[in-house]
């Protein structure tokens, strides 16, 4: 359990100690756990949400589970006595198995903790097929329980991971199913509204994502989090204004980090140097006196000036990378963390080449904690494989670009996969490796699409178009697999725009007779409808 709070920590060990059998650590911050975790696991989690003036309970959880600190069967209870709306939402956005309202009283702590041993004790093989990667298995043996029939306390608790597991094996369509049926009995479910706009996040059905959004945020609970995926969407659609315009309804101190981060991206997008500059040292200022806070926005000021740096001339470097290094050595002093001082060192490095300093940033290169990239972040991928292509290193480049784009699939927050997923495209632009891969992921979707899954197909097909727009064939991969599934839109692209997007580029004379079939598929189909 981690509690910030001496007295109340001790309190409730001994409540915790009087309910089960049950060994029980405890830490007052999260960066003791973490520490803790290095050498151990747990399999349950209470945590306080307010946990002092550093990053809370919440942030905690995303920042220990991204890092793969957290095994995925480790179940996690809080507690708050913070009844404000946007705490209770974002506590709910992550799932938790039990939340508990402080002052609770010892029989309702009880009651709730062994409900989640008695669920635990039944979903453990499951549990254990997770931890170990074996997510089909996993699906296999739920499915088994809930043909023999599930115990009517724990119906609730197995269908919410039932279509967590779906989801993550792709089985969106049936996941979907779970959360609409649960939203049929009871529209208010906060995890089942969420599980419904990421499986239609995922099959890019952007226009029923909006709607449902344009809905939740009515919700004082839903509220801060619907506004940052519109701005999220609206991000992958270029409309950059009204990025602006939905992060704008989010009350500044409430901004979280990704969402910040997506407001520079929107103001360098449209040329707003000065504001994205002026919003990050603000956010900074505003957590002076909270360490954990002030420097995850110094580092994010640092690369802000390091892609400065790197869009300028290389006789008008000089300043952005003076200021980008001052952050650099600010955020990372004092820091016995191997990821922290690893992104201090690649963001070093990469300072030194943009300054063509090979030997400098080769120096930065020798520590140990720079071999391994298991718990390392997206966004620290992209500058590690920048490095590394300057270095001459293509293959090693493309390599950690690739586990960017893996890792950054499995993160929680839209936000932060969006703003990620531009910095692992222009990344690989610059790099020219984006091409190949490219080539590589229309390959798979040509199999998938030859195996008759047209609609999984796509998916591929759009990713493979959105690295290589002036491949043709690509597009032209992406508009069949949509006319065959029946499918009007998919995320970005409406049909009619795609096959007027493809008109408009200069076709070979096989890519025009393809459109030309395409077009006569298109008018079928139209006229079927």
């Amino acid at each position: 359990m981690v509690e910030d709070n001496a007295t109340a920590r001790t309190a409730l060990r001994g409540h915790l100690m009087s309910i089960a059998n049950l060994s029980v650590s405890s830490f007052a911050t999260g960066t003791e756990l973490k520490a803790a975790l290095k050498k151990q696991n747990f399999e349950l989690l209470l945590m306080d949400y307010h946990l002092g003036e550093g990053k809370t309970g919440v942030e905690w959880i995303q920042v220990l589970r991204e890092s793969g600190f957290i095994r995925p069967s480790t179940g996690i209870i809080f507690l708050t006595s913070d009844r404000a709306p946007q705490t209770i939402g974002r506590i709910m956005d992550l799932q938790p198995d039990v939340l508990l309202i402080k002052p609770y009283t010892i029989a309702s702590l009880s009651r709730q903790i062994k409900h989640y041993l008695s669920y635990r004790s039944f979903v453990k093989n499951i549990l254990h097929a997770l931890d170990n990667k074996e997510l089909g298995r996993a699906i296999k043996l739920l499915r088994g329980k809930i043909s023999d029939g599930i115990p009517p306390r724990l119906v609730a608790d197995t269908r919410k991971l039932y279509a967590k597991l779906l989801f993550e094996n792709g089985e969106v369509k049936t996941a979907l199913r779970i959360y609409e049926d649960v939203l049929t009995h009871s529209d208010k479910v906060l995890w089942a509204q969420w599980g419904k706009i990421k499986c239609q996040y995922s099959q890019g059905l952007w226009p029923d994502c909006k709607n449902q959004l344009n809905q939740m945020v009515n919700s004082s609970l839903a509220r801060d989090k619907a506004f940052e995926w519109l701005a999220s969407l609206s991000f992958e659609q270029s409309a950059y204004d009204d990025v602006e315009k939905y992060l704008n309804q989010i009350k500044f101190s409430e901004l979280s980090l990704p969402a910040a981060k997506l407001k520079t991206m929107a103001f360098q997008k449209q040329d707003k140097v000065i504001d994205a500059i002026d919003l990050l040292q603000k956010k900074r200022a505003m957590h002076r006196s909270a360490k954990d806070r002030f420097n995850d926005f110094t580092f994010e000021l640092a690369e802000f000036y390091l892609v400065l740096a790197e869009t300028s001339p290389e006789t008008n470097r000089s300043e952005s990378l003076s200021q980008a290094r001052k952050l650099v050595g600010i955020a990372g002093r004092s820091q016995g963390d191997p990821q922290t001082l690893q992104k201090r060192d690649f963001l070093l490095a990469f300072s030194a080449l943009l300054e063509n300093d090979v030997e400098k940033a080769s120096h930065f290169l020798q520590a140990d904690y720079m071999d391994s990239f298991i718990r390392t972040e997206p966004s620290v991928l992209v500058i590690a494989a920048k490095v590394y292509h300057s270095l001459g290193n293509d293959t090693k480049a493309n390599e950690l670009l690739l586990m960017a784009k893996d890792k950054n699939r499995e993160l929680q927050a839209i936000s932060e996969q969006v703003t990620n997923e531009e910095m692992i495209f222009s990344g690989g632009e610059q790099m020219g490796l984006n091409h190949a891969q490219a080539v590589s992921i229309n390959e798979t979707g040509m199999q998938l699409f030859l195996d008759g899954q047209a609609k999984i197909a796509m998916k591929h097909f759009y990713d493979a178009y959105q690295l290589s727009p002036d491949t043709t064939a690509f597009g032209l991969n992406l508009l069949q697999s949509m006319i065959e599934s029946d499918t009007g839109v998919y995320r970005r692209f409406n049909v009619h725009q795609l096959f007027d997007l493809i008109n408009s580029d200069t076709l070979t004379e096989a890519n025009q007779a393809r459109l030309v079939q395409l077009q006569q598929l298109l008018n079928n189909s139209s006229n079927k409808h």
